[in-house]
């Protein structure tokens, strides 16, 4: 099964690629943070079709990009539209994104503009098979969760 982790991870990934050496953000934004960088976030999940032996989920996702400012702490607009641009074409233009052995379509892309940022919200489903979601499944991924929770706050 694939989880919403292994998405954030794979969008990540494609920003790297078409962004190299700039920070890329899970969440939140800390104070201070780096420009230019992008941010991920997951904005929800929701049924598509449902069938009797068959769930579609369509995760919605967020990202947010910057841009240097100037002294009076505007951003370069002509750059975040290029930049949403390449966001929209090069990481999910192709129509779907490559997530370990599965390929989640992409349904819909929208960006919204700010004079500070830009924002592109995307939706991809994937099928799953609902015998995926039986206790003995989910209980590994569920105790792998945890473990990096564990750590990450030790």
């Amino acid at each position: 099964m694939i989880t919403p982790d292994d998405f954030m991870t794979a969008i990540k990934a494609e920003l790297a690629e078409q962004f190299p050496g700039e920070q890329i953000y899970e969440n939140v934004t800390p104070k201070n943070f780096k420009r230019p960088s992008n941010l991920v976030e997951l904005a929800g999940i929701r049924a598509g079709a449902i069938a009797p032996n068959v769930i579609t989920l369509l995760f919605t996702y967020k990202v947010t990009d910057f841009v240097p400012v100037d002294d009076y702490h505007n951003s370069d607009t002509a750059l975040l539209d290029f930049r949403t641009m390449t966001i929209v074409g090069w990481v999910f233009g192709s129509g779907f994104l490559r997530v370990g052995d599965r390929a989640p379509r992409v349904e819909s892309i929208q960006t919204a503009h700010n004079f500070d940022f830009t924002e592109t919200t995307v939706v991809l489903s994937c099928a799953f098979d609902r015998s995926e979601f039986q206790p003995s499944e989910t209980l590994p991924i569920m105790e792998q969760l945890q473990m990096k929770l564990k750590e990450a706050t030790e």
